[in-house]
């Protein structure tokens, strides 16, 4: 009996020790986006012992056995996807393998490459993008018109992308990703340029200029695109020289011929453009010409045509002037004829010419001479005139035409002379002797026309003598020894006995010229003048050294004795710091002792006093006192 519990036990033992294997569970799965990685799985639960690992890069196709006994199971810089399980047994029991765990092993995401894009011109046109090296799935395409700042989505998770037309600058690219845990990625960009379309715009400024001084711009405007450059041409057009200017502004300076300006516009890829012509006109100097046709027209109608030749430039108007150029009329005519009919009176003509841009000019005058045929008149009359004293005029009447002068002959006209008098009166005074006397008419530019002459008879004169001059010493009295024949009378009167004789008694104060007048039968003035000389005595008066302008009635003038006899005297007197307080010519007596109209203070001044007709000065103090 204990044999058998002795065998059982031992059995239920040996069932104990070697129960059935249990492969376990196995942990620390993982996924990873790079070959850069490590770590390690591990066995749990399993009854036995581990004989080995597995691993299988095939997803269990196939497993390879690794010689790890161990409950962990490392791996390092796995390449793919690669799945691990343990065999474990447990005694004689049969072997059994763990669960699987698998190290998920994903490739990073490769965006690629996109081929295409490029410079278009206005607009792209349609076209398929190819996206290639690519690693992952294309999740969508991308596309930006502002420089990537901001993007659009489109629905495309294929290789390839059918693009619409582009018409403005366009960036495309691809998002790709390997895996749903992996990080996307972007592909290469590929740009659709597309430039706007050249426009060449428009230029401003074309006008026309003088050769002479010219200065000016041309403008751009209405551009689209950078200007390449400019270009002008001398030739209307055949030939064209470059400009290197991309400025929008082209400046000109004293241009000697006309020049054609263009500006070559270009927008990116786009054919370049040239801009409409602008033309600055250069215009030679404006030549007035020479006006021709005309003349003298002297009592017949003035008729006739005015041609205007060598002028360079258009006539802009003629003008015309009656008074001599004096004011000016304009003609509204543009041609270089200028008809004229009957003309009542003298007529210049100009004409006004300008070339293009240049200042206008204006032609020398020419003149059409239109006058009544020149009639000299009547001058009036023969007359009888007293010798010297004599005085009347000569009038013209009848003529026709200016008065260019008047002629006058003393010899019965075997020789003339010229008077410088355009007047239709002559005066005549003063003649000594006959004297014949013709007017000179000219009608504008007729011939002229003489008078016929009148003749002033000069009478002869009656002698008259007023005596010899002589000289006294002033105060003096001499007998003047006038003869003649017919009645007397001497000017002027004064210091004269009488004015009426021949012999009176002159007694003058100053020297003095006597004038003796006869009137003879023929009621003539004859005349003769005799002088007499005066000589001045030197003042020697006494001269007051005080004097008392106080209003009391007495003693209030300086008095220089006997002054009155030398009227031609100057008084300055002087205060003692050498001012002038007082001058007065032809002094009479009448200083009150005042300065601009106030008195002065009581004290000594200095005077001088001269005299027109002496060297004599005399020189002293005097007082004023008052006693105020």
């Amino acid at each position: 009996m204990k044999k058998y519990l002795v065998v059982l036990i031992a059995v239920c033992f040996a069932f104990q020790v070697n129960a059935q294997s249990v492969g376990g569970t196995t942990s620390g799965a993982a996924t990873y986006c790079t070959t850069t990685n490590s770590g390690f799985v591990s066995l749990a639960g399993n009854v036995g012992n581990i004989l080995f690992w597995q691993t299988s890069t095939n997803g269990g196709a196939s497993w390879t056995n690794n010689a790890n006994t161990t409950v962990n199971q490392t791996y390092f810089n796995l390449a793919q996807t690669t799945c691990y399980r343990a065999v474990v047994q447990n005694g004689a029991f049969p072997t059994d393998t763990s669960t699987i765990v698998c190290i998920d092993v994903f490739p990073p995401s490769v965006g690629g490459t996109i081929n295409g894009g490029g410079t278009f011109c206005a607009s792209s046109g349609t076209g398929t993008l190819n996206l290639v090296g690519s690693f992952g799935s294309v999740l969508y395409w991308l596309e930006s018109i502002n420089g990537g700042a901001t993007w659009s989505t489109v629905a495309n998770t294929t290789t390839t992308y059918n693009h619409p037309n582009y018409t403005q600058t366009t960036i495309v690219q691809a998002v790709v990703q390997n895996g749903a845990s992996c990080p996307t990625d972007t592909s290469t960009q590929v740009t659709f340029v597309v430039d706007p379309a050249t426009v060449a715009g428009s230029l401003a400024g074309a006008t026309g200029v003088c050769i002479s001084s010219n200065t000016g711009t041309l403008t751009l405007s209405g551009n689209t695109g950078n200007i390449v450059g400019w270009i002008s041409s001398t030739n209307s057009g055949a030939t064209w020289t470059p400009i290197a200017n991309t400025t929008t502004i082209e400046s000109y300076t004293n241009l000697t011929q006309t020049t054609w300006y263009q500006a070559i516009v270009q927008s990116g890829s786009c054919p370049a453009d040239s801009t409409a012509i602008a033309i600055i006109d250069v215009s030679t100097l404006s030549i007035a010409g020479t006006l021709t046709g005309g003349g003298i027209y002297c009592g017949v109608p003035a008729t006739g045509t005015l041609t205007l030749t060598g002028n360079t430039g258009s006539v802009v108007n003629w003008q015309n002037s009656t008074d001599g150029g004096l004011t000016w009329g304009p003609i509204a005519n543009t041609t270089t004829t200028e008809n004229y009919t009957n003309l009542p009176v003298t007529t210049m003509y100009t004409v006004t010419v300008q070339n293009g841009a240049c200042p206008a000019v204006t032609s020398a005058a020419e003149t059409v001479y239109s006058a009544p045929q020149t009639v000299a008149g009547t001058v009036n009359s023969n007359a009888s005139v007293c010798y010297y004293l004599n005085n009347d005029t000569l009038d013209l009447t009848g003529n026709v035409g200016n008065v260019l002068y008047w002629l006058a002959s003393t010899d019965n006209g075997a020789t003339w002379t010229t008077i410088t008098n355009t007047n239709t009166s002559q005066i005549y005074a003063g003649l000594t002797q006959s004297t014949w006397y013709q007017a000179v008419v000219q009608s504008g530019v007729c011939a002229i026309d003489t008078t016929a002459y009148v003749a002033v008879t000069v009478l002869a004169p009656s002698p008259v003598s007023a005596g010899t001059d002589t000289t006294i010493v002033q105060g003096q009295t001499v007998t003047l020894n006038g003869t003649g024949s017919g009645v007397p009378l001497w000017t002027p009167s004064l210091g004269l006995s009488s004015a009426t004789v021949f012999n009176p008694a002159a007694t003058p104060n100053a020297t003095t010229a006597y004038v003796l007048t006869v009137l003879d039968i023929n009621n003539c003035i004859n005349a003769d003048t005799v002088i007499v000389t005066v000589n001045m005595l030197e003042y020697n008066g006494m001269i007051s050294n005080l004097f008392t302008p106080n209003g009391d009635g007495f003693n209030d003038f300086w008095y220089l004795q006997d002054i009155l006899n030398f009227p031609e005297n100057e008084v300055t007197v002087y205060n003692i710091y050498g001012n002038q307080v007082y001058n007065k010519k032809a002094y009479t007596n009448d200083w009150a002792g005042t300065y601009n109209g106030a008195e002065l203070p009581d004290g000594t001044y200095y005077y001088v006093l001269k005299f027109d007709n002496s060297d004599k000065i005399i020189k002293g103090s005097v007082d004023i006192l008052r006693n105020k």
